[in-house]
């Protein structure tokens, strides 16, 4: 449904469109305007039914400012122009002021009564101070101060990045260079930042020193240094918010006792909860089995030191989710956990955006549910603007769905954000192989592979883009590769199967697939995997039966199924549509680029 001068909608979903007229409602330039509230709403609302005719002055009169349609004289009361004008001037204030970062402006231009709206993912971003924390450096001779040192790090990034009006660079970006002898200009030019943290500890008789100076990144001046002593007794989440409050008045920013106020209530008062929080964090971002397994005992312990430790409750979420995601048979018992662990965490803190983002997750990958996903990642957004796992999480959400414009948008910011995290990187690049631009696809993942030359995901989508591109042999040769260095995951034979039976090599694709089951048997390969493998030796009727065992399953792997290319084959299949519907996955052609899906 296009509006006049706005980018068309679906490809501006009605549920952003909410989201930020609550977000505007509830804002100080709006709080104490319930007429222009009412308005706003007014014209939104009816904009979004496709009901915009009705957006003239008679009728708002009637309907919004109760005028009696028998008496009213355009001529004579002029409050509908009055009030529309003043909307237009607050709407202007607001996106000067706390709606700079929106992700999306509702304009409505002079004149007129029908509001148009603006897709502005990067204008958060853009112009703001970007700072990058670089590790901590312990220059204290105790090796036992590492740990404290990357505990500090760890919590002056999460105290910052809550900071409405300053982009943070993430964690994986940061330790990336731990260790690392580099000017900082060259690191400033490699991450794309303004400004850069540089902290050291040392040993002072019997407690700490801690020095941290803000670098310009373009000349490599001092620009802030400041020294904090501690004592032994002395732990990170009190060091840090004392430095975290001297960056921003060291940049010049405002805001920022507020907001680290509430940033410092997320952080335990027990010592051992925050040590466990810490290391299960670090385990998170290993993304393997073991490590989500160790990440979540240590969150339990966490909380069980300390019931009300939120941002605990919310890690723990992830690391279930973690779980789930890499089992072949998922298990419910950890969406259960993940569950209880999202309610927790926004009982305790409503406006804890990885908590949200979590949530998000859930409904999108286990419960299918694109609305619902995607009101708690905006939720996610709007508590944390310049949380790179936010806006990771919602390009999923939209990726799937086949919003891939929006999808490319959301990963941008993200990855500006954390511009070094190979997995994000690779996830990127999906955006260009579910479009089907498999070139562009595998040179994104060749860089990725540049980094990170073992990272399974980036090879095997690497080897599927070949897939689709035509070169069989070469896709055949690296999935080669994959099935002898790992073995025990059923993937490398899965593409030796379909770079057989692409390549018209029916007998070795057949045999490929009987050493297939034999060496995993179908449960370990998993539903979703079976249908790939039926789909693309040609039978029809086996690829839609494992899809319906992997819905019942709830297979994580389903949720890509409406843009995934690996199953093009089954498209034109009379029960291709219907099976769509049944499993809550959008129905669309991502074989025709531009098309966008339609959506709520």
């Amino acid at each position: 449904m296009p509006t006049p001068g706005s980018q068309a909608l679906p490809a501006i979903s009605a549920a952003l469109v909410a989201t930020e007229l609550a977000r505007i409602e509830s804002s100080p330039t709006f709080r104490r305007s319930p007429r222009h509230q009412r308005l706003l709403r007014y014209l939104v609302t009816r904009t979004l039914v496709g009901d915009a005719s009705r957006l003239k002055e008679s009728v708002l009169a009637v309907e919004v400012f109760d005028r009696d349609p028998s008496r009213f004289d355009p001529q004579k009361d002029t409050t509908v122009r009055v009030e529309a004008r003043r909307l237009r001037q607050k709407l202007s204030r607001f996106y000067e002021r706390e709606g700079a970062d929106c992700a999306l402006a509702i304009h409505l231009d002079a004149g007129g009564y029908v509001p148009t709206f603006e897709l502005r993912p990067l204008a958060g971003l853009a112009g703001l101070p970007s700072l990058l924390v670089l590790p901590f450096v312990n220059l204290s001779g105790d090796a036992t101060l590492d740990a404290w040192c990357d505990a500090l790090t760890d919590e002056t990034i999460d105290a910052l990045v809550q900071l409405p009006r300053l982009k943070v660079v993430a964690r994986t970006t940061s330790f990336s260079f731990k260790g690392r002898h580099v000017d900082v200009r060259e690191i400033a030019r490699e991450v794309g930042v303004r400004t850069l943290l540089e902290g050291s500890v040392q040993s002072r008789g019997d407690g700490r020193r801690v020095v941290a100076q803000l670098i310009d990144g373009a000349t490599g001046i001092h620009l802030w240094s400041h020294a904090f002593e501690a004592d032994g007794a002395d732990d990170v989440h009190r060091v840090v918010h004392a430095l975290a409050r001297a960056i921003v008045r060291g940049l010049s920013l405002q805001a920022g006792v507020t907001v680290l106020s509430r940033a410092a209530h997320r952080i335990s008062e027990d010592a051992e909860a925050r040590d466990c929080y810490q290391r299960g964090r670090y385990l998170l971002g290993r993304h393997t089995r073991s490590a989500y397994q160790d990440a979540a005992a240590l969150f339990d312990r966490a909380i069980d030191r300390d019931p009300s430790f939120a941002l605990a409750w919310a890690a723990k979420a992830k690391a279930c989710i973690g779980l789930y995601g890499m089992a072949v048979a998922p298990d419910p018992q950890m969406v259960h956990a993940a569950r209880i662990a999202v309610a927790h965490a926004l009982d305790l803190d409503p406006e804890l955006g990885v908590a949200h983002a979590a949530a998000s997750t859930l409904a999108l990958a286990h419960d299918r549910n694109f609305a619902r996903a995607e009101r708690a990642a905006l939720e996610a957004i709007r508590y944390a603007p310049g949380h790179a796992y936010v806006h990771h999480n919602y390009a999923w959400t939209l990726l799937f769905a086949g919003r891939f414009i929006e999808a490319e948008h959301e990963f941008g910011i993200a990855q500006e954000l954390d511009p070094l995290d190979p997995m994000l990187r690779t996830h990127h690049a999906l955006v260009d192989f579910y479009r089907r631009d498999f070139a562009s696809a595998a040179r994104s993942l060749r860089g990725v592979l540049e980094m990170e030359p073992q990272n399974l995901v980036a090879r095997v989508l690497c080897a599927s883009s070949l897939l689709g591109l035509g070169a069989f042999d070469e896709a055949l040769a690296a999935f080669e590769r994959i099935d002898a260095d790992i073995p025990s995951d059923s993937i490398g034979l899965l593409g030796i199967v379909q770079a057989h039976a692409l390549a018209g090599r029916h007998d070795q694709a057949r045999a490929a697939f009987d050493a297939l089951r034999a060496r995993f048997g179908e449960s370990r390969v998993g539903p979703y995997r079976m249908a790939i493998a039926s789909s693309r030796l040609g039978d029809a009727d086996e690829a839609f039966a494992w899809l319906d065992r992997a819905a019942a399953a709830h297979d994580l792997n389903l949720v890509c199924l409406a843009v995934d290319p690996s199953v093009d084959a089954l498209r034109d299949d009379p029960r291709w549509k219907p099976a769509l519907g049944r499993y809550g996955l959008p129905v669309m052609d991502v074989r025709r680029p531009s098309l966008q899906a339609a959506h709520s």
